[in-house]
């Protein structure tokens, strides 16, 4: 996962779906959480307890 540090094609395998819809869904989820880049993201994400490392 984005969480992990998994490249967009690793999750693509992984979810059985293209690397696009992955850039798609990465990218919607940075605007979302108004944050530039995957590792931002993360952080943002951790701190609100949307994730859990």
């Amino acid at each position: 996962s984005l969480a992990q540090g998994m490249s967009n094609a690793d999750i693509a395998a992984a979810l059985s779906i293209g690397e696009g819809t992955v850039k798609s869904h990465v990218n919607r989820i940075l605007n979302k959480l108004d944050v530039s880049d995957r590792t931002q993201a993360v952080i943002v994400a951790v701190k609100r307890g949307i994730v859990n490392l």
